[in-house]
């Protein structure tokens, strides 16, 4: 299986594009519904490109790496092929009806197309709809990573959903910071290194293990303080509701 179809131009069909035509595979070929966003990404791997589903190459894989919303859609013009999606979220019987090999090839990290990664690192969870061809996608994932596992439709939903909170309602607590500190003249830089700190204790205890800060300590004084420091209301509901959550998971 080394040539390829990309369905997307975005973040992880861009990373996954690089790392497979690095990895002496072959895109033969970029969709995006964007012509420009398809070109440029085909330009990158050296391949052909379309915006026109019905106008896809002969391959021996399509990876399907678009917006959760659209594979529905996007899937119902393919003729049957070999074919994964990237996603999280969707499970394995999205392809059950049209396809006859079909799978998952998640890549469990936040890729940005701007910033380079080392894919090597990121671990890849797959599913495949019968074990010859699971095994084959776990072959293209261990081209790409040492760190590939085998995971069920129900499991990779909640691995996504472990990491929605990890990955991106953190960010967004670190968007929160950000901005007060911005409000009293104060770079969010002086906050890194307690970030590094806590992330770093990650590697060797459980989260719950290394928790620590006034709702932890169940000093409610310092808690109703900061609650009406806070200007904002959606920012003091959002740190009682947060605090509340961390007293009650510690109890």
């Amino acid at each position: 299986m080394k040539n390829i179809i990309l369905l997307g131009s975005g973040n992880v069909a861009t990373h996954l594009g690089i790392a497979l035509k690095n990895s002496n595979y072959t895109i033969v070929q970029v969709f995006s519904k964007s012509i420009k966003n398809a070109k440029l990404l085909a330009k990158k791997l050296d391949t052909h490109f379309t915006n026109d589903l019905t106008k896809l190459k002969p391959a021996d894989l399509i990876i399907v790496s678009i917006n959760d919303d659209a594979i529905l859609s996007v899937l119902s013009k393919i003729k049957d092929t070999a074919i994964v999606h990237t996603s999280g979220s969707i499970g394995l019987d999205v392809f059950k009806q049209k396809f006859t090999n079909y799978g998952v090839f998640y890549p469990v990290q936040t890729f940005n197309k701007e910033i380079d990664i080392n894919i090597s690192e990121i671990p890849f969870c797959i599913e495949g709809n019968s074990l010859e061809f699971e095994k084959e996608i776990i072959e293209i994932a261990k081209a790409l990573s040492n760190n590939v596992v085998n995971m069920n439709s129900h499991q990779r939903k909640q691995l996504h959903i472990a990491a929605v909170f990890a990955c991106n309602f953190s960010n967004h607590m670190y968007s929160i910071a950000d901005e007060l500190l911005a409000n009293n003249n104060i770079d969010f830089k002086i906050l890194l290194p307690l970030i590094r700190k806590i992330n770093a204790n990650l590697e060797n205890y459980r989260p719950k293990e290394v928790q620590t800060g006034p709702a932890k300590r169940k000093d409610t004084a310092i808690i109703q303080e900061h609650i009406a420091t806070i200007k904002e209301n959606e920012i003091k509901e959002l740190y009682h509701k947060i605090s509340e959550n961390i007293i009650k998971y510690h109890e």
